[in-house]
C-alpha cells in the first residue's frame, strides 16, 4: 500500500504543473460579455435625479435628450455637481433672478457656444435646460429658476 502512494506522489513531480481548464473561464467569460451586453443603453444617456430629489411619475413615452440639468431638492438648487443657492434664501428674496444660478449660467452658455463652434453646429440654435424638482418645492421657487435660465438664454425649458 505504501508503494502505490509514492508511485501516484513521484509521477505527479514528474508530469509537472497542473495545466489551466479553459472551459470555465471561458463561461465566465461569456456570461459577462452578455451581462455588458445587457446593460448597454443604445438610446443614448439615461437621466438620473440628483440626491435627494424625489421626482413626480413620468408618463411620457419619449426619452429626455441630454440637457443642462438644474436640480432643486429641499434644501438647495445644484447646476451639475455645483450648489448654486440655498432654496430658503431664494423663497425669502423679493428678485425673481437668482445671482448665483445667473452666473454659472453664463459660464455654461458660454462653454455650449464654444462646444458648437468647434463642432460646427448652429450657434444661434436654443439652449435647452431640464428642471428637476422635489414634489414638495414650492411654486415660487421654481419660477424663479424658470425666470433666470429664460434671462440667461435657456429658452428651452422642460420640467
Amino acid at each position: 500500500m505504501r508503494l502505490r502512494t509514492r508511485g501516484r506522489r513521484a509521477s505527479f513531480r514528474k508530469s509537472g504543473t497542473p495545466k489551466l481548464r479553459m472551459t470555465s473561464m471561458m463561461d465566465i467569460l461569456v456570461v459577462l460579455l452578455l451581462f455588458l451586453l445587457k446593460s448597454f443603453v443604445v438610446e443614448g444617456e439615461v437621466m438620473t435625479p440628483a440626491a435627494g430629489v424625489a421626482l413626480p411619475e413620468s408618463t411620457s413615452p419619449e426619452l429626455p435628450e441630454a440637457t443642462l440639468v438644474v436640480s432643486i431638492s429641499g434644501e438647495s438648487i445644484v447646476v451639475g455637481d455645483k450648489t448654486v443657492a440655498r432654496v430658503a434664501t431664494v423663497e425669502g428674496e423679493s428678485e425673481l433672478l437668482i445671482p448665483g444660478l445667473a452666473a454659472t449660467l453664463s459660464l455654461s452658455s458660454q462653454h455650449t457656444a464654444d462646444i458648437r463652434e468647434r463642432t460646427g453646429e448652429d450657434l444661434s440654435a436654443p439652449l435647452t435646460a431640464t428642471i428637476q424638482g422635489d414634489k414638495a418645492t414650492p411654486f415660487r421657487v421654481i419660477e424663479k429658476v424658470m425666470y433666470t435660465l429664460s434671462q440667461g438664454g435657456y429658452e428651452n425649458i422642460s420640467l
